[in-house]
């Protein structure tokens, strides 16, 4: 992070000091996703922040990060204050192959910087969310080390993890090695109904105090979650 972009996080962190929750997704931008399933992640990406924004809790302590991933991880959105996304990002290409391993690690990374930054300002935060979105199979990088970094995580009870699986060509036991609760497949392409369900979760976990036990909602699963 450049000075300047230091200087603006330290600025809202001082502005507002509520307790942040921050989503990082990591997404696979792999070449099978090109076409329609690229398309349909961009109108759930798209939707899940005008959600976001329409609720007054969420859209203080909303956070949200995305990681891309294909031959090589791209963190194209570091954490940062829900104002200053302008316009939700949207992925311009998906190709190359599966490096889920540097994808999962970059979106670590990105978010043991933003508790950092968190900590230095005094700002509490609620146990972050990790969404690890894959229609295929790993073939770059060390995805049993990434998985074991997750489930530490995990195990300390410290983050929230969400590995979904995307279309019939994805590795479902792959991603069940990133939460002790297993992987969840999407029903079709239904990003949209998937990331309107995440933002009721952001909303209900951000009407909470920090360390609650919070239920995520049951609603709206069904029109995402393929049993």
């Amino acid at each position: 992070m450049n000075p300047s972009n230091s200087l603006i996080r330290l600025t809202d962190l001082s502005e507002n000091t509520a307790p942040r929750l921050p989503v990082a997704l990591c997404l696979d931008v792999s070449g099978s996703m090109n076409g329609v399933p690229l398309e349909e992640l961009n109108r759930g990406i798209a939707a899940f922040f005008d959600s976001l924004r329409v609720n007054p809790l969420a859209s203080r302590s909303a956070e949200v990060s995305i990681t891309l991933f294909s031959g090589e991880p791209e963190l194209a959105l570091d954490f940062t204050a829900l104002k200053r996304v302008t316009d939700a990002p949207q992925i311009e290409t998906a190709e190359g192959s599966t490096n889920l391993a540097g994808g999962v690690n970059t979106a670590l990374d990105a978010l043991d910087r933003c508790r950092r930054d968190m900590r230095a300002a005094g700002v509490d935060h609620y146990k972050p969310f990790l969404v690890i979105m894959s229609d295929g199979s790993p073939n770059v990088g060390d995805h049993e080390q990434a998985a074991r970094r997750v489930r530490q995580l995990e195990d300390q009870r410290r983050i929230v993890v969400f590995p979904i699986g995307v279309g019939d060509a994805v590795d479902m036991d792959v991603l069940s090695l990133f939460s002790k609760r297993g992987a969840l497949h999407l029903k079709g392409l239904n990003f949209a109904a998937f990331f309107e369900w995440l933002s009721r979760s952001v909303g209900a976990v951000s009407s909470s105090n920090v360390g609650d036990t919070v239920s995520l909602p049951k609603e709206g699963m069904d029109d995402w979650l393929e049993y």
